[in-house]
């Protein structure tokens, strides 16, 4: 049986703090060859338990609470339906109480045969239990295939984008943050460089998902999930999105019914598994100021990081004991065993298939 633990970091560290206690009783009381195991128990947990609290120490550092006390006219740009509640639903049900309207744009129809059409119906309860008619939602297909290079396709989604945005006018947009997690997700927010000029006034706003990334230092919550799987396999932390590279994230305030009501929401996407999805990600929305990247190929450097360690474990060690050892994701989703590098969207050939 697993012990579940949603948006509480300090439980995993106030464990981990147990458990290192323990250890050290132990180590005090035992003798011989058994002194030696338990002895390095105590120090291998000590060092989990300092890593737990300085991640801990990080998230007020890397966060802070927003206020949405304003209607605003709200522009979601979302790849896929159930991106746009994970992103933005709670924000967009207190936008539509303050007499706000909300515009969301679909760009990535499922692949599937016959998902396209049921992640739309989807999407149109979930937005209809957040009174946005359907007539607000907009479901198109500007990216490129999942796995396929399309310049020509990316190209045109500049312009049309540009077009949504003059005739909406919005004053807020948000898109999901270039994070390495989905290569659609980043291919959306890449095509901002090209989209947004500097006459524009409307403020932009990634909202970070999942991502591949690893560190203390910038994604703490992420972190603290992989120090949970060492309170021996029983204990899992669900911990909300972390951003990036240090940019704060906005966390918005929001009334208890406005949380419930994204959890409805999320759990509307029943093709997404809508109940894991309300229990993992029914947090008050996550925001970060969008930043021009145009210079900025890739969301993290690869060399050095987690991702990059997990990998070469592959290679040397036993794929299962890899995984136990050192969990980690395949990279961006769509460009598995790799991560997103924006450049090469724009230069292989139109519809280029992946090798």
């Amino acid at each position: 049986m697993k012990i579940r633990i949603y948006f509480r970091p300090w439980i995993v560290a106030a464990m981990l703090g147990g458990v290192t206690a323990l250890f050290w009783m132990a180590a005090a009381a035992a003798s011989g060859w058994l002194w030696f195991v338990v002895l390095a128990l105590a120090l291998l947990y000590s060092v989990l338990f300092a890593a737990g609290l300085y991640a801990l120490a990080r998230i007020p550092a890397l966060e802070r609470w927003a206020d949405w006390d304003h209607p605003a006219r709200l522009l979601i740009l979302a790849p896929h339906e159930d991106d746009c509640a994970i992103s933005a639903g709670g924000v967009a049900l207190r936008n539509r109480r303050l007499g706000g309207a909300t515009r969301v744009v679909y760009l990535a129809p499922d692949e599937l045969p016959g998902m396209a059409e049921r992640r739309a119906a989807e999407a149109r309860a979930a937005w209809r239990d957040a009174d946005v008619a359907a007539d607000a939602l907009l479901h198109l297909d500007l990216l490129p295939r999942l796995r396929q290079r399309d310049p020509a396709k990316l190209h045109a989604a500049v312009a049309r984008l540009r077009s949504i945005i003059d005739e909406f006018e919005p004053t807020v947009v948000v898109v999901p943050m270039f994070e390495g997690g989905h290569v659609h997700h980043d291919q959306l927010v890449g095509l901002l460089d090209r989209v947004v000029t500097e006459h524009d006034r409307f403020e932009v706003l990634e909202a970070p998902e999942y991502s591949p990334y690893v560190s203390l230092h910038f994604t703490p919550h992420r972190a603290i999930a992989l120090l949970a799987r060492w309170l021996f396999g029983v204990v899992v932390y669900h911990g909300p999105a972390d951003g990036m590279d240090g940019r704060r994230v906005r966390k918005y305030r929001l009334a208890p019914d406005e949380i419930a009501g994204k959890k409805r929401m999320l759990a509307a996407f029943v093709s997404q598994n809508g109940a894991w999805l309300a229990a993992t990600r029914g947090y008050p929305d996550r925001l970060v100021p969008w930043q021009r990247r145009a210079d900025r190929r890739q969301p993290f450097a690869l060399r050095g990081s987690y991702l990059a360690v997990a990998w070469a474990c592959r290679r040397f060690l036993p794929r299962r004991l890899a995984a136990l050892l050192v969990p980690a994701d395949d990279g961006t989703i769509g460009r598995e065993g790799r991560v997103t590098d924006w450049r090469e969207e724009w230069t292989h050939a139109p519809s280029d298939p992946l090798r």
